[in-house]
């Protein structure tokens, strides 16, 4: 393998000394305030060890002393990204163990749900003493970031034990570029330590090499959220009341859903229940903790509402809306819907996985903020597969054009579907650039 070098800039050592110091500083004035952490909540807490990178040995027994391969997915959508790259190492090198770490609750407890890797972890918290710790406990073979999480401490500690570092199905949105350009000189020595980097697109390898990555290092290999795993998008699951409903019954399922979308849509649906008694929504907030306030929102218009985590595992309900509170759930309500709207995008979130629903073929609908999903977004409409709406308004029309034309759903849904599965070599692409580094 050969030996790769992060780039020589100036200020090197003070530029990381500044960073380490000002993560020192945080910490110890957040000190006073942990005993509120352990109060606020589950989210706050769970992991919270893990962070500090003292991790339990039933945890690790499996992959200790055996240099496993690190991936690193940071939340729910990483970790279904990262999913399809456990299996297919698994596949090619059954005997080798994998350690999948992520930042976030929701997204470690779907990666335990998911299963595939050995040992599901939280990623240890970016101060030098508890990476390099960490490091020299878990001693894995390579680092696979899965899309583009940043860790100045981790990526230098890693490349300093001679670990390959790896950035797959690498995004590097416009946003994040203009605020990583604030500091380009540290980010641009942080950047020199991956190993080899695959981006999404083009527009992603462009500015990654923009803000200080080798030219040589960094190709488009495509995005693993393109990648349905059989070619044909996931298996259906059953239609709520499937084989007892009677025509005319439809469902919206809103995918990912933030603060200020659920009220538009939920006007948009008070609206259309007069022409379409029999619709019904499954509403899917991004944010666990905000739960219980969507439900508060739903009772506030006079709705009957369902939870998912009181259903027992089942799809059917009666309800109007069905409240998806669980974790991992929403891509078997995507395939059963008549209609999807991918939410973070009538809000300025930058918008959600789009190709969830495409691989069900699903007519899609999505607002104006798409700039974590800007080329897919464009691909759906110039195929005729996605709507971009912009209000209340534009979800009753467009809504009620799909629900009235059966045939027009059919042929958007097929549009979209040949957009999910436009590019059938993502995975292999991604996992040969890894494999070529694999010790």
């Amino acid at each position: 393998m050969e030996e790769t070098k992060a780039p020589r800039f100036g200020h090197k050592r003070m530029s990381y000394l500044f960073y380490n110091l000002f993560l020192t500083v945080g910490f110890f004035i957040a000190l006073p305030f942990l005993p509120l952490i352990f109060l606020s909540g589950t989210r706050y807490r769970e992991g919270i060890a893990q962070r500090l990178g003292f991790y339990p040995l039933s945890r690790t027994r499996l992959v200790a002393g055996t240099r496993p391969l690190w991936i690193h997915a940071a939340s729910v959508g990483e970790v279904r990204s990262a999913a399809h790259l456990v299996r297919e190492f698994k596949q090619r090198w059954p005997s080798r163990k994998i350690l999948l770490t992520t930042f976030t609750a929701t997204g470690n407890r779907l990666a335990r749900e998911i299963g595939g890797a050995d040992c599901v972890l939280f990623l240890p918290l970016d101060f030098w003493w508890i990476v390099r710790r960490v490091l020299a406990k878990l001693d894995p073979s390579m680092l696979i970031v899965v899309e583009t999480e940043i860790w100045p401490n981790l990526l230098r500690e890693a490349h300093r034990k001679g670990i390959p570092t790896v950035l797959l199905s690498g995004r590097l949105s416009q946003g994040a570029f203009k605020r990583y350009a604030r500091c380009a000189g540290f980010f641009r020595r942080v950047v020199g330590y991956f190993t080899v980097m695959g981006m999404q697109s083009a527009e992603d390898t462009h500015r990654m090499v923009q803000m200080g990555a080798e030219e040589a290092r960094v190709s488009t290999v495509g995005s693993l959220k393109y990648f349905s795993g059989n070619g044909r998008g996931p298996a259906l699951a059953m239609r709520p009341n499937a084989g007892g409903e009677s025509q005319g019954t439809y469902l919206l399922v809103v995918g990912s859903s933030h603060r200020g979308e659920e009220q538009m849509l939920l006007e948009a649906f008070l609206s259309l229940r007069d022409r379409f008694p029999d619709l019904q929504m499954v509403l899917a907030p991004r944010h666990p903790e905000r739960f219980n306030e969507v439900a508060r929102l739903v009772q506030s218009l006079g709705l009957g509402f369902a939870r998912k985590s009181d259903s027992n595992g089942r799809q059917s309900f009666e309800e109007e809306i069905m409240l998806l509170d669980t974790i991992g759930d929403l891509l078997g309500f995507y395939a059963i819907a008549d209609i999807a709207f991918v939410g973070g995008s009538l809000v300025d979130a930058g918008g959600h996985n789009l190709l969830e629903p495409a691989g069900y073929r699903k007519p899609i609908l999505f607002g104006p903020y798409t700039t974590n999903y800007r080329s897919v977004a464009a691909a759906l409409k110039r195929k005729g597969a996605g709507v971009e709406v912009s209000g209340v308004e534009d979800l009753i029309r467009e809504i009620t054009f799909l629900l009235d034309d059966p045939q027009k759903r059919m042929r958007m849904g097929d549009k979209a579907f040949e957009v999910a599965v436009a590019d059938h070599q993502v995975l292999e692409r991604n996992v040969n650039l890894a494999a070529s580094y694999l010790i």
